[in-house]
């Protein structure tokens, strides 16, 4: 069981994701006793075991769909060859088995330290997330401005972006103080060899319309600009920037568990 916690440190400390399977209930017979663990990957690999066989492929079935919906659950499985509902198994009785999201702190990386990102640092933080902000004027990007930011950069919006590693349970926001500096970040985060599960960027329709025109015209796929929430933002009427940072956050957490409303017209 060492080698299970290793790799659970292990896959929060990358940023990664697995469903960690854990039998809570074995019953007699069964070849997966109380407390066996196994961790299921996104790739179906699996580390550990709750007793191999035909169980151990039905619980990496039913693993996988449980990433998919980010929620725990409790499953019992059937044994008894005999029973209409169970496995077919020789060993007969019952099985719990509970599973378990595992993944590693997202971070939000928030481009523009004007008044949005003031409040959308205070509900990320709320939320969990690592917080980074960049603008490409010091004063407005620094630990006096930010103190609850996990980090702030100062300087060229590209040269910030393109140092950057995004992994795909991170979440992108671009609120800067110009739309050419929307449209410089917007690029160099659509290039990176990994995306952002979320990226959002703000702006009128007419706004977005021509910027996504002008990163098409320099090469940008129309499925990547596809990914792109903008006007960004859950449709609640936002008017103030901390209604407009709520819906920000609403969208994010909304992206995360498939649950999505409308955008804004903001």
């Amino acid at each position: 069981m060492a080698d299970i916690f290793e790799e659970i440190a292990r896959v929060k400390r990358e940023g990664s994701r697995a469903v960690l399977a854990t039998i809570v209930d074995g019953g007699r017979g069964s070849p997966g006793k109380m407390g066996f663990r196994m961790l299921v990957y996104p790739d179906r690999r699996i580390s550990g075991t709750v007793g191999g066989g035909l169980l151990e492929e039905k619980v990496r079935e039913e693993a996988l769909r449980c990433m998919q919906s980010k929620k725990a659950e409790l499953v019992e499985y059937i044994l008894d060859e005999r029973n209409a509902q169970g496995l077919g198994m020789l060993c007969g009785g019952k099985v719990k088995v509970f599973l378990e999201m595992i993944e590693g702190t997202p971070k939000l990386f928030v481009f523009g330290g004007g008044h949005i990102a003031l409040s959308l640092l205070q509900f990320a933080k709320q939320l969990d997330y690592a917080v980074l902000v960049a603008d490409n004027r010091a004063e407005f990007s620094n630990k006096n401005r930010f103190p609850l930011a996990d980090e702030t950069q100062t300087g060229d919006y590209a040269k910030i972006v393109k140092a950057l590693d995004f992994r795909d349970i991170d979440s992108v926001v671009i609120v800067t103080h110009g739309h050419e500096f929307d449209e410089v970040v917007l690029r160099e985060c659509l290039s990176k060899s990994t995306l952002p599960g979320y990226i959002g960027m703000i702006g009128s329709r007419n706004k977005v319309a021509i910027t996504f025109q002008h990163l098409k015209e320099q090469g940008v796929a129309p499925d990547l600009l596809a990914r792109v929430k903008s006007p960004i933002g859950m449709d609640i009427g936002a008017k103030s920037p901390s209604e407009i940072a709520l819906s920000i956050m609403a969208e994010i957490v909304g992206e995360k568990y498939g649950k999505v409303g409308g955008l804004s017209s903001k």
